[in-house]
């Protein structure tokens, strides 16, 4: 796990918000630090940010034993508490993730929203509980039909969602294989009237299209936050 932090923070010093940063399949949390200009983006800013690593997970308890959902919603929050002076309650919290991040990062929004006001998505797999012909995806969600692909399925979700609902917001690349699925959950969203922001931008699934997008997506973040916007790309 990597922590971002501003240079001037301090036990005795104003509250900053969190922002969590959920990695892709193949990657880890180093890619945030590796491939994107994060530390850039959030030079000027109040925001603490988070960059947990959790494998191949899709950051589900999945029916290999792991409690990931207990660790990101519940166990990560309370020792960045703990560690750091922060906003503790959900209108200083966000989180965001890439590919899977993408998809973990709406999915745990949406699914313990008490936790988080704002969820943002680049690329998100958001219909990965569908997909039929990954093996990583079998060991977390079991097979085709299975009830725990229905309760981690977004667009499900989206049936039975609950107030509060935070802010969301999602792209993906105009050349991005999962640029399909990203459009139907648009679709779903506009069709039980759920607020959010949909954009589709020119790129591919790279780690280039996230970081030419991910400043654009820390300002929102941070209006929604109630936070100066100075995210410079």
């Amino acid at each position: 796990m990597a922590v971002l932090v501003p240079p001037d923070h301090s036990a005795n010093g104003p509250a900053c918000p969190v922002v969590t940063l959920l990695h892709g399949l193949s990657d880890s949390y180093m890619c945030w630090l590796d491939y994107t200009n994060i530390r850039q983006y959030i030079a000027a800013t109040r925001l603490i940010v988070v960059m947990p690593h959790c494998g191949r997970s899709f950051y589900a308890n999945g029916l290999g034993g792991q409690q990931i959902e207990e660790f990101l919603a519940v166990e990560l929050p309370q020792f960045i508490d703990a560690q750091y002076t922060t906003i503790k309650q959900r209108e200083g919290r966000a989180i965001g993730g890439v590919s899977m991040g993408g998809y973990g990062a709406l999915r745990l929004g949406l699914g313990y929203s008490q936790h988080w006001s704002t969820v943002f998505s680049h690329s998100g797999a958001v219909d990965a509980p569908r997909w039929i012909d990954d093996p990583s995806n079998m060991v977390i969600f079991g097979p085709v039909g299975s009830p725990i692909r229905q309760q981690y399925s977004l667009f499900r979700m989206i049936d039975q969602l609950v107030a509060p609902i935070p802010a969301m917001h999602f792209d993906c690349g105009l050349d991005d294989f999962l640029v399909e699925e990203n459009r139907s959950f648009h679709h779903a969203l506009r069709q039980q009237h759920i607020p959010h922001i949909y954009r589709e931008r020119p790129g591919g699934h790279t780690w280039r299209y996230c970081d030419e997008n991910l400043a654009a997506s820390l300002n929102w973040v941070c209006q929604e936050l109630n936070q100066p916007t100075h995210c410079e790309p």
